[in-house]
């Protein structure tokens, strides 16, 4: 008898490969999400910095120094509101990301499970084969004996 051949082996290694693909973007959407979060940790780091300046050195600073402090805490208020926005988007890309993965694997899984049944009616005929062989050899010697 001859050796199993499946005969959707292209579609799983189409599946496969795509499952791969979408690993791969969800790797890169992760990597942004983490990107998104240093930059957020950052502008929050130097907000509490420079409150800490006005604060602590309010009476020292001249009036357009003060100003100054002042803008540009409320330009990384702004920033860090606006911040907050990008994390969020990039929390859903991950998870719109992590969603195409898992269908994914399912397309694959399926495929996969398919072959497996395949392989073992495979073995199945084979053994049933040989097991037929061995009868027909076993009823000559029997006959001829």
């Amino acid at each position: 008898m001859k050796g199993f051949t499946f005969s959707l082996q292209a579609v799983l290694e189409l599946r496969e490969r795509v499952e791969e693909e979408k690993q791969q973007v969800l790797g890169q959407r992760q990597r942004e999400l983490q990107a998104a979060q240093e930059e957020l940790a950052r502008l929050n780091s130097e907000f509490r910095r420079h409150s800490g300046i006005l604060r602590d050195d309010h009476k020292s600073l001249a009036s357009d120094e003060l100003r100054a402090y002042y803008a540009h805490l409320e330009f990384l208020d702004r920033s860090i509101t606006i911040q907050h926005g990008v994390v969020s988007q990039r929390r859903t890309a991950v998870e719109r990301a992590r969603a195409d993965v898992i269908a994914a694997a399912k397309e694959r899984k399926v495929i996969e499970k398919l072959k497996d049944r395949r392989f073992e009616e495979h073995r199945a005929l084979e053994a049933a084969f040989e097991q037929k062989e061995l009868d027909d050899a076993n009823n000559r010697r029997v006959v001829q004996g």
